[in-house]
């Protein structure tokens, strides 16, 4: 294991927006438990719709995934435009 100092350039909620020494652009940071319950859901929402295609809970559960990554994928962009860094996409 090595130590290593992160630069935190914002924190939303439990995510966070965060530079890792010797990468070119800031991260995302996940919780392990908030990234292990997206799995789940994208997982039982996969299972439903190969089962049942057009199932509308299934769907209505990826609507819901796609939101909060989105959120975070928005807060990230929010974060980096603050700090005048491009976009890495």
């Amino acid at each position: 294991m090595s130590s290593e100092k992160v630069e935190v350039l914002a924190r939303t909620g439990s995510h966070a927006v965060v530079h890792l020494p010797g990468r070119a652009f800031p991260g995302i940071h996940v919780p392990g438990d908030g990234f292990a319950a997206l799995h789940l859901q994208l997982a039982a929402a996969a299972r439903a719709l190969r089962a049942e295609p057009g199932d509308q809970d299934a769907l209505g559960e990826l609507d819901h995934v796609v939101g909060e990554v989105g959120a975070v994928l928005a807060a990230y962009e929010r974060t980096l435009a603050e700090r005048g860094i491009r976009r890495p996409y």
